[in-house]
């Protein structure tokens, strides 16, 4: 892209010249300057900080040349330095809600596996298709080792009859929802025809219910005696 040639298409009267079309007074003559950042910090990095951003190496600097080691023994001599400052008064700047160390995290503590039941064996990788052996899966496979055929017979035996009373109870469920969705279908279908019969059909419909009721009670007296 030539920015030379657009410009000067748009009214721009060349090198050395504002983009005001008659006067030079008014807006830059010269491109837009751009500062190098060749130093390797980041955006917005001030030279002058680099050694007050160090405040905790700053800190504990000063504190080791507070220390006294000529007789013998280890003493501290400064007093009021800045590690004593951070660690006594003025830790609430480092540690409040916007201290330096609000944005750090505490993790939990790592228990440790002395005394637990932990499986010794190397895990299986997972795409292998195997599931790695656990311990009770290990007494388990042990315990079917040991067992005799009566055993296994009446293990299996126990499983079929509770397999097949599973689906007793599953086949009885299946008849009580399909019951009570006949009995609402005969309801909803008795309502209908509520609705729409005359009395005359009413009153045949009951007539023709008694006469049904009678016979089922004389077939129920005949069979009884």
């Amino acid at each position: 892209m030539n920015a030379h040639a657009i410009l000067t298409a748009q009214g721009w009267r060349g090198k050395g010249h504002s983009l005001h079309p008659t006067s030079d007074a008014h807006g830059l003559t010269h491109h837009l300057l751009i500062k190098r950042n060749d130093d390797g910090s980041g955006l917005g990095h001030k030279k002058a900080d680099q050694k007050a951003e160090a405040w905790w190496l700053n800190a504990f600097d000063q504190a080791l040349k507070g220390i006294d080691t000529k007789s013998g023994t280890m003493k501290q001599t400064l007093k009021g330095g800045a590690l004593e400052k951070i660690t006594t008064k003025g830790i609430a700047k480092y540690t409040g809600t916007r201290g330096l160390y609000s944005s750090f995290v505490r993790g939990g503590v790592m228990e440790g596996t002395v005394g637990l039941n932990v499986v010794s064996s190397l895990p299986t990788p997972p795409d292998s298709g195997v599931g790695t052996p656990t311990a009770a899966a290990a007494s388990g496979d042990e315990g079917k080792e040991k067992e005799t055929k009566e055993e296994r017979r009446a293990r299996r035996e126990a499983k079929r009859l509770r397999k097949a009373e599973k689906q007793a109870i599953k086949e009885a469920k299946e008849r009580a929802a399909k019951k009570v969705e006949k009995k609402k279908a005969k309801k909803a279908e008795r309502q209908q025809v509520k609705a729409t019969e005359t009395k005359e059909e009413r009153r045949e419909r009951r007539d023709a219910r008694r006469k049904r009721k009678e016979e089922k009670r004389r077939m129920r007296t005949k069979s009884g005696g």
